[in-house]
């Protein structure tokens, strides 16, 4: 494993439950169950949250089994199970909801909860990756670059990061600029790595403010030329975004 010198944030987050949760359920009283669900969710008000995600779950709405398992994961008006947890993120996942196939590989890389097994690991990130997940995608390029499990490869790691990057999903396009920065899988750029970390730390991030500040301080001349590229890398991923919000539109 290589050391960095550049600074990494924190990414195993799981996909519970929050206020811009976006509704994607089947028409009819399992749906109405979770919109009500969340609404008292998101007001503090877990046992009645617990009531209508219980009855989508009873119903196999997946979103509904992803949510009361979300409950059971936290401890949120119920007492915390890491099984049951588990148990409904699977149901979900079997029914194809990708941020259940997510949680579940994060889960299981970490062995949250239980026996740590990469084998399930990726082969949940790899299918919710498959259904478009930016996160699961981008997991698989840490286990890669990392060599998490796996035979260290930065050609695979940056195939995965890659498929986020395009998207502008910002933990990819950070670690994506950090591996030109270090060389790793790719020729040392360090005005291609200032170009995409550039992206991040324009959000406000932390860490990438600080590599960005560490690459421009190493850049001397090339510095306009590095903020020229940068400025090509956000025009590119607000057009890709774009035109993918459009194509969502019913």
């Amino acid at each position: 494993m290589h050391s960095s010198l550049f600074g990494r944030g924190r990414t195993g987050v799981l996909t519970a439950v929050g206020g811009a949760i976006s509704m994607f359920c089947w028409p009819g009283l399992a749906c109405a169950d979770l919109k009500n669900g969340i609404v008292a969710y998101n007001a503090g008000d877990y046992a009645t949250a617990k009531k209508e995600f219980l009855v989508a779950a009873d119903a196999k709405e997946p979103m509904g089994l992803h949510l009361l398992g979300s409950l059971y994961y936290q401890g949120h008006g119920v007492e915390k199970d890491m099984k049951r947890a588990v148990d409904l993120f699977a149901a979900a996942a079997e029914l194809g909801w990708r941020p259940s196939q997510t949680n579940l590989g994060i889960i299981y890389q970490a062995g949250d909860g239980v026996k740590r097994d990469m084998v399930k690991a990726m082969e949940y990130y790899m299918a919710a990756g498959k259904q478009g997940d930016l996160q699961a995608t981008f997991h698989l390029g840490q286990i890669f670059r990392r060599g998490d499990g796996v035979e260290q490869d930065y050609a695979k790691a940056l195939d995965y990061y890659r498929l986020a990057v395009q998207q502008g999903y910002l933990p990819a396009v950070h670690e994506y600029g950090i591996m030109f920065a270090n060389g790793h899988g790719v020729e040392k750029n360090l005005v291609e790595a200032y170009g995409w970390i550039a992206y991040v730390a324009a959000t406000g991030d932390k860490t990438a403010k600080q590599n960005l500040a560490n690459i421009e301080s190493t850049l001397g001349d090339e510095l306009e030329k590095a903020q020229h590229r940068a400025a090509e890398i956000s025009a590119e991923i607000t057009r890709i975004r774009k035109e993918l919000a459009r194509s969502e539109k019913p």
